[in-house]
């Protein structure tokens, strides 16, 4: 699927509480692709060469299980894309071919003896505050413990919905940040924002990160696949966009402490929040001198 830039405004109004958010995935639109993939995927090229062991990584597979399951992730990825892969591409572990195809990262999830479900290999070359090595062989519990919320509010739910999902067309969640630092490699810990952020200016300092996320079950090795596609711009392509603008205040003003700490938005989110209130204003007087 091609897409425009930051085609994605992830906010209702509500700020309260971490929500699963899926929504049924056409298979079609699986992968996204825009004018930024040939920059995109020289950014992983450079990636993988220069700290491969950071964004690539492979439990131990005595069986094979882990290589089976990426390489049906592999075929259906190169079915997907009409593409062949060069003897090179052919040489690498297949996670590690899936993540050189697409703009998109991958994280590949395999059940233990107890029924868990844990990270068994991965290509993440833009982490948005994490960092791989941190994650693989962990169950989601483990992967999530981190995130603010997250045990109390989508722990459950997300254990649930991987016991019971059948293989098939996936579905699509989307996730967001406010970043002060445009670079798509990101692999450190959340951090207060270290920009002195100010509100005069928020808009041009500050960027909008969303992240298009897909599960799908493979349907051979019972593999869930979970894709992580970034999608960026600056806070101030929101200008003029007064509903997205109403909506993203509600939604930062009833943010629980928790989620603004561990968001890094300590030390910006009132500066954020008096932009917002000056964009808002802006637009309103701009109507108002129109009519």
């Amino acid at each position: 699927m091609t897409v425009d830039r930051l085609p994605y405004l992830p906010f209702d109004g509500r700020g309260n509480r971490l929500r699963m958010g899926l929504r049924p995935l056409d298979p079609a639109d699986w992968i996204e692709v825009d004018e930024e993939l040939s920059s995109d995927l020289a950014d992983k090229a450079r990636l993988l060469r220069d700290c491969h062991s950071q964004v690539v990584a492979v439990v131990d597979d005595p069986d094979g299980k882990v290589w089976a399951a990426s390489q049906e992730l592999l075929e259906r990825l190169v079915e997907h894309l009409g593409t062949v892969l060069t003897p090179s591409m052919g040489e690498l572990h297949p996670i590690d071919a899936s993540g050189r195809l697409t703009q998109e990262d991958w994280c590949l999830h395999l059940p233990d003896a107890a029924g868990d479900w844990r990270l068994v290999a991965a290509s993440v070359c833009f982490p948005t505050r994490w960092t791989l090595t941190d994650k693989i062989g962990r169950t989601l519990r483990e992967i999530h413990a981190p995130v603010a919320l997250y045990p109390e509010q989508l722990a459950d739910p997300m254990d649930a919905y991987f016991a019971r999902m059948r293989s098939g067309a996936g579905v699509w969640r989307l996730n967001w940040n406010l970043m002060d630092d445009p670079t798509f490699h990101q692999p450190r810990h959340t951090e207060p924002a270290t920009t002195v952020v100010r509100p005069d200016s928020a808009g041009e300092q500050i960027w909008l990160r969303v992240e298009r996320q897909t599960l799908v079950k493979l349907p051979v090795s019972g593999a869930i696949v979970f894709s992580i596609r970034i999608h960026q711009d600056p806070l101030g392509s929101l200008r003029g966009d007064t509903e997205t603008l109403a909506r993203f205040r509600s939604t930062l003003a009833g943010m629980p402490a928790e989620l603004i700490e561990y968001k890094g938005l300590a030390g910006c989110h009132l500066q954020i929040l008096d932009w917002i209130d000056r964009s808002l204003a802006s637009g309103v007087d701009g109507l108002l001198r129109r009519e």
